[in-house]
């Protein structure tokens, strides 16, 4: 348990306004002795002494203190977003808020967490075009992960969409999948997606049909998605799947009527969950650099410049579904 700054006092048997001084650097300005200040940091350092953000934020200084608002704590992509950042605020000693949103629906009653606070930067997880709520923290660095609007004044960190999809279409082609499928759901993110996979399929020369479901539940789109497309006329050779999620709807469907993955359908993910290695099979899919895109983030909230964008390459993971 953290310790005040009259604990230590009491244990030194020294007066709170000389430990004051020490911790606040001022020590040696009034001519205290260089052993005295040792004791002090050394107590403080032993009974785990951390400084109040509130009081910091009184005296203009930074709380060390991020905010950290999430799109949706359903997604698990965002999940293994939140470890990293967790990890790069261990390694930069600041400490975290977290706010998230009800159905990608930003409330005022969300964001109370980060308004009671006095945030140092505030880095968003999720892609979004209308993110009015960000005129609330106009004073701050904002860092998103994800796609934001041209007038957004943060910093963007995104994968590549275009990018990933020549990789996945590259790879559907050498196997020779020509009528290929692209599932995607409502969100932003998707229609970039959606758009890139096909201007890839055009590039290659190979016909793509793209559903966009209004389900918002990624696992259920792809069960519903796949159930229309194996009672229509024309099945396709390939699904492709905005999302690893709704790349296991879609094997989910398959399984039910016993197509063979990847024999009479291959099917691809994107994001690169954790359980899309170990679903059955396991998925083909798009790894997203999380690792470097909240080291990007994180930097630009703590450093700040001028906002910008950053587009990073994605990798593919072949696995058994394609």
């Amino acid at each position: 348990m953290a310790s005040s700054q009259k604990q230590i006092a009491e244990k030194l048997g020294v007066s709170i306004a000389l430990v004051s001084r020490v911790l606040s650097g001022k020590a040696a300005e009034i001519g205290i002795a260089a052993d005295t200040i040792e004791r002090v940091l050394k107590a403080a350092e032993e009974m785990g002494y951390v400084p109040s953000a509130a009081a910091l934020s009184l005296k203009g200084k930074s709380t060390r203190t991020i905010g950290v608002a999430v799109y949706d704590f359903n997604d698990p992509f965002f999940g293994a977003l939140i470890k990293q950042i967790q990890i790069q605020a261990h390694e930069h000693n600041y400490s975290l808020v977290l706010a998230g949103f009800l159905n990608r629906n930003p409330d005022e009653k969300d964001l109370q967490a980060l308004h009671k606070h006095a945030l140092d930067g505030l880095v968003v997880l999720g892609s979004d075009t209308k993110a009015d709520w960000l005129k609330n923290f106009e004073n701050l660095p904002v860092a998103r992960i994800g796609h934001g609007a041209d007038e957004e004044n943060s910093l963007r960190v995104t994968v590549d969409e275009n990018d990933a999809a020549r990789q996945l279409i590259r790879h559907l082609a050498a196997s020779g999948r020509k009528n290929l499928l692209c599932i995607s759901g409502p969100l932003p993110a998707h229609r970039l997606r959606r758009a890139a996979m096909g201007k890839a399929a055009t590039a290659a020369g190979l016909h793509l049909t793209a559903v966009a479901s209004a389900e918002k539940d990624s696992f259920t789109a792809g069960i519903r998605v796949a159930h229309q497309l194996l009672e229509s006329a024309s099945r396709p050779d390939a699904l492709i799947c905005a999302t690893d999620q709704i790349a296991m709807g879609a094997l989910h469907a398959l399984h039910d009527v016993s197509i063979a993955v990847p024999e009479k359908i291959a099917v691809t993910g994107f994001d690169d969950i954790p359980t899309a290695a170990q679903f059955i099979p396991p998925i083909t899919t798009v790894r997203q650099p999380i690792e470097e895109m909240v080291q990007q983030a994180f930097r630009a909230v703590i450093y700040p410049g001028k906002p910008k964008e950053i587009s990073l390459p994605g990798t593919l993971i072949c696995r058994t579904t394609a």
